[in-house]
C-alpha cells in the first residue's frame, strides 16, 4: 500500500517551471556575474601590483599581488562552480517535456548549446586568471605578456557584463516553452 502511495506522489509531483524558478535562475545568473566583476577588479589589481618596478616597491607588494591572485582565482572559481550547477539545472529543464509550442524546439537546443560555451569559456579564463599575473611577473613587461594580459583583461570584461544579460535570454528560452503557470509551490523546481 505505502509503495502505491509513494508511486502516486511521484508522478503528481513532477518538477514544474514557474516564474518563480526563472526568477532563482536568473537570481543564480546575477550572483555569478558580481563575482566575475570582483575576480577581474582583482586580476586587474594583481596584474598592476606584479609590474610595479621592483626599485620602489615596498617589501609588502609581492605578497599583495599574490594575494590579489588569489583572490581573484578565487572569485572566478565560485562564479564558474554557480555557472557549472546552473547549466546543470539547464540540463534537467531541457530533459523535461514541453508545455507550450514545441515550434522553439531548435532554438531551445542553440540556448542550451550556447550556455554550455559559456561555462567552458568560464573556466579558460577562470585559468587565465591564475596564470596571467604570475606570467606577468616572470616574464617582466615584454610584448608577449602585455598582449597577453590585455587580450585576458577584455576577455574577462566580456565575461563579467555581456555573458550575464545572454544568459539571461537564454534561460527565458530554454524555460517559456515548459512553463507552468497554473504551478503552485509544490513539486517546483528548485533552482
Amino acid at each position: 500500500m505505502r509503495g502505491i502511495t509513494a508511486a502516486c506522489r511521484a508522478t503528481l509531483m513532477k518538477p514544474r517551471i514557474t516564474l518563480a524558478n526563472v526568477d532563482k535562475l536568473q537570481a543564480a545568473v546575477d550572483a555569478a556575474a558580481r563575482l566575475h566583476r570582483i575576480g577581474l577588479l582583482l586580476f586587474i589589481a594583481a596584474c598592476v601590483l606584479v609590474t610595479w618596478p621592483r626599485a620602489q616597491m615596498p617589501v609588502w607588494l609581492p605578497q599583495a599581488g599574490m594575494a590579489a591572485t588569489l583572490l581573484a582565482f578565487a572569485c572566478k572559481a565560485l562564479a564558474t562552480r554557480r555557472e557549472i550547477r546552473l547549466a546543470g539545472l539547464l540540463g534537467r529543464i531541457m530533459a523535461m517535456p514541453y508545455r507550450r509550442g514545441a515550434s522553439s524546439q531548435g532554438s531551445d537546443h542553440s540556448a542550451w548549446s550556447a550556455v554550455r560555451s559559456y561555462v567552458i569559456v568560464s573556466v579558460v579564463l577562470t585559468l587565465a586568471v591564475a596564470l596571467c599575473p604570475s606570467m606577468l611577473a616572470s616574464l617582466g613587461e615584454t610584448a608577449l605578456a602585455n598582449l597577453t594580459v590585455m587580450l585576458s583583461a577584455a576577455a574577462l570584461a566580456i565575461q563579467s557584463f555581456d555573458n550575464p544579460r545572454r544568459l539571461h535570454s537564454r534561460i527565458m528560452q530554454i524555460c517559456f516553452s515548459r512553463l507552468d503557470l497554473q504551478a503552485g509551490e509544490d513539486g517546483t523546481l528548485v533552482a
